[in-house]
């Protein structure tokens, strides 16, 4: 068995501290100063910006900034990298797809980042993400296991791209389910 491949057991070290209460936490932890910041997230499993209005959530109480996909993009900051490549069980690199930090244009997945509060105090973070207003635009998503594995299954682009592997993945048959969807004007979870 090679070292570090995906799927090995790992050894846990931690949990006797832990069952013991005498676990740390970052939320433990409260300094001079410190500011918090919650992340606004797509409800959408694929979705274009219209428009993105930070205006409201800028100016409520508390808040220091606020970023968009667009802020990060303009400040030229790079992808996010995996600090360890990852490697699949035969030993070939594992595909990881870059991804920024807030996306730019559009949403890729429900929960996808879109913008990020920050202010004083958690709640007013809260609070001014419920003010940042998007106006999305819901695009076709795959989202049953074996549409996604059909060679002419829409990928990320939006473009519909042969797959490299046209085999069928096991656990995707049977009727597709149906998920309710949420009332106009209520959250849907992903929110935060």
């Amino acid at each position: 068995m090679m070292k570090f491949g995906v799927g090995q057991p790992v050894t846990r070290l931690e949990d006797a501290r832990l069952l013991k209460g005498r676990g740390r936490y970052q939320d433990d932890t409260n300094l001079p100063g410190q500011l918090h910041a919650v992340f606004l997230r797509s409800p959408h499993a694929h979705a274009r910006f219209r428009s993105v209005n930070t205006a409201a959530a800028a100016a409520a109480s508390g808040v220091r900034a606020v970023y968009t996909g667009a802020d990060y993009a303009a400040d030229g900051l790079a992808m996010p990298k995996a600090a360890m490549p990852r490697k699949k069980a035969d030993g070939s690199p594992m595909f990881a797809p870059q991804r920024p930090a807030l996306v730019i244009d559009r949403a890729r997945y429900v929960g996808d980042p879109v913008a990020m509060v920050i202010a004083e105090t958690l709640a007013q973070a809260k609070d001014a993400a419920e003010l940042v207003e998007i106006d999305y635009e819901p695009l076709p998503a795959v989202t049953w296991t074996a549409d996604a594995a059909r060679p002419d299954a829409r990928r990320g682009s939006g473009t519909r791209t042969p797959t490299t592997s046209p085999t069928p993945m096991s656990g995707a048959t049977g009727p597709r389910p149906t998920l309710p969807s949420p009332a106009p004007g209520t959250s849907s979870g992903a929110a935060m």
